[in-house]
């Protein structure tokens, strides 16, 4: 039965109708045309073509999902929501409902497809996830479209995008978007909320723009372009992270390294995805409404699918009997439990706007709750220790703005 989960929701990436299975190809039932299947992965670019497998860089392995929005969203779905991972080549963690696809063929993917030509059938996604992707598309109107159209009524959507950053080709990149550029592209969802997520902070703007004007200079034995190269890379070796306190959400939004978008597709006041008896039932309760006054926005805790699952099937025999009914999805039939017990173990964190220390970067991923009370209390740490810091830092700006170091250095050469 699993097995046939995947392909019965798959399409002709042109036609955008259902294809059959014929041995190791698929073929449209409308237009005939055939796509090949690899490996047990099938491949519907919309040109026929063969997936490329050459990677520009060592795949970095993705291992988990992070501690945020997006997390909070796939935590608050029942297990027969269908969700699109859009873009996901090296993300390892394999859930049975998380259909995992890329321009490339990896892995760690579950379906080879193009964003601008998605080969699913519409209205079939609760949620299309999009990490890191939408710089890279040349035409993210058109990839924001049929993400639109591969949700169903009241699907969601999560997609970030590069803002001030860098050159980095995996194998193309296109723009880089402000929160309003990335606003305007998903202009057909309603707009739940944007920003900047805590991995987009300036500092990793700042460490990436640095790094990369270093990597790309040409070398100069110099000794005042030596010296100049020596203040970039001190001040790569400042805590930056630590330095992002100093930064509001509305004042990070002018420097951040990207900006997120999470919206929703509302055809009308209705939704698909949260069940109907849910919603009758918010209807009745008027202190439902004081609790939950935004009944759709799943990109909060306190949202009301995470209330059904836990508080409301107790309370109420109407909620436990839509879980009761709920058929998981399963892509396939060899996916195994373990991702979902890995993600199932993910704290519910609400996700709001933080700064996060450089020291405490690499455990944002884990997800454990101690860690995250760790995490609190190595934040006030560095806000404590925030003034030594950025004294620090200033100094090490003015020499550099007041030109001593240069002057200092075209006195020795002139000597």
């Amino acid at each position: 039965m699993a097995e046939f989960d995947l392909y019965s929701i798959l399409a002709c990436p042109l036609c955008k109708v259902a294809v059959q299975r014929q041995g190791d190809k698929l073929i449209c039932t409308q237009c005939q045309r055939t796509y090949p299947i690899i490996d047990g992965v099938p491949v519907l670019l919309p040109d026929g073509s063969i997936p490329a497998t050459d990677y520009q860089h060592e795949l970095q392995i993705r291992t988990s999902y992070g501690v945020w929005l997006y997390t909070v969203v796939m935590q608050s779905l029942p297990a027969s929501s269908i969700i699109l991972n859009l873009g996901a080549g090296n993300m390892a963690v394999d859930l049975p409902n998380v259909i995992r696809m890329d321009v490339t063929l990896t892995p760690y993917v579950d379906v080879v497809g193009d964003a601008h030509a998605l080969p699913f059938l519409p209205s079939t996604f609760d949620f299309v996830l999009s990490l890191a992707v939408t710089e890279h598309l040349r035409q993210p109107f058109v990839a924001a479209q049929e993400a639109y159209d591969v949700l169903r009524n009241g699907g969601y959507v999560y997609s970030d995008c590069n803002f001030v950053f860098a050159y980095h080709g995996y194998p193309h990149h296109y723009f880089n978007a402000s929160q309003q550029g990335l606003e305007q592209v998903y202009s057909m969802f309603e707009i739940l909320r944007s920003g900047v997520a805590p991995f987009q902070m300036p500092a990793f703007m700042l460490r990436m723009v640095l790094s990369s004007y270093l990597k790309w200079m040409a070398p100069s034995e110099k000794p005042n372009i030596l010296a100049f190269r020596s203040l970039i890379q001190q001040i790569l070796e400042e805590p930056l992270g630590s330095y992002d306190i100093l930064f509001t959400e509305e004042a990070a939004l002018n420097v951040a390294a990207g900006v997120f978008i999470f919206g929703r597709k509302a055809l009308d006041e209705s939704s698909e995805v949260v069940p109907k008896a849910i919603q009758d039932l918010w209807e009745q309760e008027p202190q439902l409404k004081s609790r939950f006054p935004d009944l759709f926005n799943l990109g909060t805790a306190r949202n009301i699918m995470l209330w059904a699952k836990q508080e409301g099937r107790q309370r109420y025999t109407v909620i436990d009997q839509v879980f009761s009914e709920v058929v998981p999805f399963r892509k396939s039939d060899t996916v195994t439990d373990e991702g979902q017990k890995q993600f199932d173990a993910l704290p519910v964190i609400e996700p709001v706007f933080i700064n996060v220390p450089d020291f405490f970067e690499s455990k944002l991923s884990l997800g454990a709750e101690n860690q995250h009370r760790q995490h609190v209390k190595e934040l006030e740490a560095v806000i404590e220790a925030k003034d030594d810091h950025i004294r620090h830092l200033e100094s090490l700006i003015k020499r550099i703005e007041s030109g001593r170091v240069m002057r200092l250095l075209r006195l020795i050469q002139r000597k």
